[in-house]
C-alpha cells in the first residue's frame, strides 16, 4: 500500500514537470523578446568559390531569415552590384516558412568576362555591400540592413610572362587609295543613260501595239466609223482639192494598198500608176477613179 502511494505521488509529479516544462516552452515560443523589433531579419551574403580563376562561375547567395509577424516576406529586396562581373543566369528566389519564421534565399550566378574584372595588383576583388531593404507591417516607409561581401581573389588563365603571345604580330601598313580604270561617276552616267533608252524603247513597243486611235476616239468622244478603203479615198479627193502633189500621190499609195486588201488588183494597180505618173495627179485624173473606188464601196457594204 506504501509503495503505490509512493509510486501514485512520483507520477503526479512528473505529470507536473511535464507541464510546466510545456507551459514554458509555449510562453517562450508565444512572446516575443524585447530586442525583436531591434533586429527584425537576419542576413548573411556568401561567395563560392572564394578563388577562381578568369571566366570561372562564381555564385553568390544572399540569405535572410525574418518574422513575417513584424516583417513582410513580400517587401524585402535585396541590391547588389557585381560589376565588373557579369551574370550568367537570372537572379533565383526561393523561400521557406517555418512556423513564424521565414527565410529567403536569393542566388546569383556571375562570372569574370573581361579584362577590367582582374585586379593588377592584390589580386582581390571586393564588391562592396549588400543592401537588404524591407518594411515593417505597422510602418508606413521602408527600412534597410547592409552586408558586407567577401572580398574574391581571381588570377587570369595566362601567366602575365606569356602575355606577349597573345599580341598582334603583323605589321601595320597603309593601304593605298583604290583607283578605277573607269571613275565611277561615268559608270554611273552611262547606266542611267542605258536605262533611260531602255525605258523609251519599251515605251515605244508598248505605244505601237496599243489601239492609240480607239483610245482617242473614247477619250475625245470622236469615232471615225469610216473604213480603212474609205477613208483613204477621202484623202485622195482631201488633196486633190488641195493641189498639194505630195500628199497626193501618198494619198493615193494608201489607196493603192488599201485596194489590195479588199482584192481589187486593177484599181489597185490604176491608183500607184497615177501616184507615180510624171504629170501631177490632178482632179481631172482622179475622179474616174474615185467614182470606180465607190462602186466598189457600195458594193461591198
Amino acid at each position: 500500500m506504501r509503495e503505490r502511494r509512493l509510486f501514485a505521488a512520483l507520477v503526479g509529479v512528473g505529470l507536473l514537470l511535464v507541464a510546466l516544462a510545456g507551459v514554458i516552452a509555449w510562453w517562450a515560443w508565444d512572446s516575443e523578446p524585447s530586442t525583436a523589433l531591434d533586429r527584425p531579419l537576419v542576413a548573411n551574403a556568401r561567395l563560392t568559390p572564394q578563388q577562381h580563376l578568369f571566366a570561372d562561375a562564381v555564385h553568390a547567395q544572399v540569405e535572410v531569415v525574418l518574422d513575417r509577424g513584424v516583417v513582410d516576406p513580400d517587401s524585402v529586396q535585396i541590391h547588389s552590384n557585381f560589376a565588373p562581373y557579369r551574370a550568367l543566369q537570372k537572379r533565383r528566389v526561393s523561400r521557406k516558412d517555418v512556423g513564424r519564421m521565414t527565410r529567403l534565399q536569393y542566388d546569383y550566378t556571375v562570372a569574370c568576362m573581361t579584362a577590367k574584372c582582374l585586379p593588377k595588383k592584390a589580386g582581390r576583388v571586393d564588391f562592396g555591400i549588400a543592401t537588404v531593404e524591407y518594411q515593417r507591417r505597422n510602418a508606413s516607409t521602408p527600412e534597410s540592413a547592409t552586408i558586407d561581401w567577401q572580398p574574391l581573389r581571381v588570377a587570369g588563365r595566362i601567366a602575365p610572362g606569356r602575355l606577349w603571345q597573345g599580341l598582334l604580330r603583323a605589321e601595320y601598313r597603309d593601304v593605298p587609295a583604290a583607283t578605277y580604270r573607269v571613275g565611277p561617276g561615268w559608270v554611273e552616267f552611262v547606266a542611267l543613260v542605258l536605262a533611260a533608252l531602255f525605258v523609251l524603247g519599251a515605251l515605244i513597243l508598248i505605244l505601237r501595239l496599243l489601239p492609240l486611235e480607239r483610245l482617242a476616239a473614247r477619250l475625245w468622244g470622236v469615232i471615225d466609223r469610216r473604213s480603212a478603203l474609205e477613208r483613204a479615198l477621202a484623202l485622195v479627193r482631201e488633196s486633190s482639192k488641195s493641189g498639194r502633189t505630195d500628199d497626193g500621190r501618198k494619198a493615193l499609195e494608201r489607196l493603192s494598198v488599201e485596194l489590195k486588201r479588199t482584192r481589187n488588183p486593177e484599181l489597185a494597180q490604176d491608183a500607184s500608176r497615177i501616184a507615180w505618173s510624171q504629170g501631177a495627179p490632178g482632179e481631172a485624173v482622179v475622179s474616174p477613179l474615185s467614182t470606180e473606188v465607190e462602186r466598189v464601196i457600195s458594193e461591198g457594204t
